[in-house]
């Protein structure tokens, strides 16, 4: 099975999201189980308190489809589960 590393899959989401107009603060990832019983990756897309609006409808869609596109094309074997939040900056 062919993984990329966080570090690439984060890159990957991020240039995707800001191409997209999408205020990014942060990308996580997290190996995770989808609901068939598989292992897939969660990538989440950290934005800005407030900022829910620069997400909606088309930006977020394409980002979406765009990112799970561009890790199989990378050779990524598991499915990208893509998420957005808000990160806020208090600890």
């Amino acid at each position: 099975m062919t993984t990329l590393a966080d570090e690439e899959i984060q890159t990957i989401a991020k240039d995707i999201a800001t191409a997209n107009s999408i205020p990014v603060q942060a990308v996580s990832t997290s190996p995770v189980i989808d609901s068939a019983g598989l292992v897939a990756i969660e990538v989440i897309i950290s934005i800005p308190p407030g900022q829910s609006f620069a997400i909606m409808g088309g930006p977020s869609a394409r980002t979406v489809s765009q990112v799970i596109q561009r890790l199989a094309d990378a050779g990524e074997e598991r499915f990208p589960i893509v998420q957005f939040g808000e990160k806020s900056s208090a600890p």
